[in-house]
């Protein structure tokens, strides 16, 4: 056994006890030993690796080399950057979301490493476009900003994958099911990444059952989901992957509070809700109560509790309507979802928004068939 393959087994068992999500991605990974590259890289596939290189690291520093360009090979980051016309700006894109997530679970990486705390929540991309922009104004932006022995290293990544369409697709259903195995493991010990809730999320994303709690996370995380159910947040807490798109997601949260409505079941359901949005990088969030008008409490990601419940009149879903269109209409970049907690004991007559829309009936509400517009979960008690 060579030195490497001898700090590669050490250190895939290190991230099996410390994340067996990581540890388990990692055993599923390949590698080839080349010099014809100075550190480490990925052809979308498998490791290309610099043996002298890598055994120079420190043991923390090369558990997130090898965390870092298995997280590009998972994120399917060549064949989703291919089409982009400047490939060290691509590259930047990449490093920035897959360092952001191996920072933020507290695994080192090289002092030279791209870090941006202000950009890794965003899509690979978005943060592309960003790049390019900043550096159309300043074109010694991205050195100055980041310094030239990361940007050369950049320079040096090939943008090349080995693949066709259908290798392509074959690579991305093998990490599809690396990555349900790495769920399964993560539930069974119900550890391995920090943060509140992460055994949480995974029970609740490998949960076959459907119940309300679970379809209102996966209607707020859907819409950021990365490769075929597993989402960007899926690192909620500090583990999240990168989302396809790169939309921003906004959820306006509507809480009916015409006096009708259960106030311990109304507490239980907004920790859902915060819990859902809190789990998800770049997703934000804004809490109104309601009755005939709308009480704004806040951005629900900075809210430290419940709010008490104010309001207390009759029901209208007037305003609601007119504030999904305005949130809409002046944020046309930004994905906005609105989620209605209520009885539904109110006249059906609104115009249909342009925003994708949740109603959560509590217990002893409407029926089903008596909302016009958007999707439908019953709160049970």
């Amino acid at each position: 056994m060579s030195k490497f393959e001898e700090k590669f087994v050490k250190s895939r068992v290190k991230l099996l006890k410390k994340s067996p999500f990581f540890g388990t991605i990692l055993l599923h990974t390949e590698y080839e030993l080349t010099d014809s590259i100075e550190t480490a890289a990925t052809d979308g596939t498998i490791l290309l690796i610099n043996e002298e290189w890598m055994c120079s690291q420190t043991e923390d520093n090369f558990n997130g080399v090898l965390l870092h360009e298995t997280l590009h090979m998972a994120l399917c980051h060549i064949d989703r950057t291919k089409d982009l016309s400047d490939i060290m700006l691509a590259n930047i894109a990449a490093d920035i979301i897959v360092n952001g997530i191996i920072k933020d679970n507290s695994i080192s990486l090289p002092k030279e490493a791209i870090y941006d705390d202000d950009l890794k929540h965003l899509g690979v991309r978005e943060i592309y476009s960003i790049l390019k922009e900043k550096q159309q104004e300043n074109k010694d932006y991205i050195s100055e900003k980041y310094g030239d022995e990361a940007v050369n290293e950049c320079l040096k990544k090939k943008g090349d994958s080995a693949s066709g369409e259908e290798s392509k697709v074959s690579n991305k259903s093998k990490w599809e099911d690396v990555i349900n195995k790495a769920k399964t493991v993560a539930k069974m010990r119900q550890a391995g990444v920090k943060g509140s809730g992460m055994s949480r999320v995974f029970k609740e994303l490998l949960d076959p059952s459907i119940n309300w709690k679970d379809a209102l996370y996966r209607y707020v995380t859907a819409s950021r989901a990365d490769f075929e159910g597993y989402d960007r947040r899926f690192i909620h807490d500090q583990l999240y992957i990168d989302d396809v798109g790169g939309n921003r997601v906004h959820v306006a949260a509507f809480v009916d509070t015409s006096g009708s409505v259960d106030e311990k079941l109304l507490q239980e359901f907004l920790s859902e809700l915060f819990f859902a949005i809190n789990s998800m990088r770049g997703t934000t969030g804004h809490l109104y109560y309601f009755d005939t008008e709308l009480y704004p409490q806040g951005n629900i990601e900075d809210l430290d509790g419940v709010p008490k419940p104010v309001g207390l009149g009759g029901t209208s879903f007037v305003p609601i309507m007119a504030e999904l269109d305005s949130l809409s209409n002046h944020n046309p970049h930004v994905n906005t979802v609105g989620i209605i907690y209520t009885d539904g004991y109110a006249p059906m007559t609104w115009k249909e928004p342009e925003t994708s829309l949740l109603w959560c009936i509590s217990p002893g509400g409407i029926k089903n068939e008596v909302i016009k517009y958007g999707d439908v979960v019953r709160i049970s008690e």
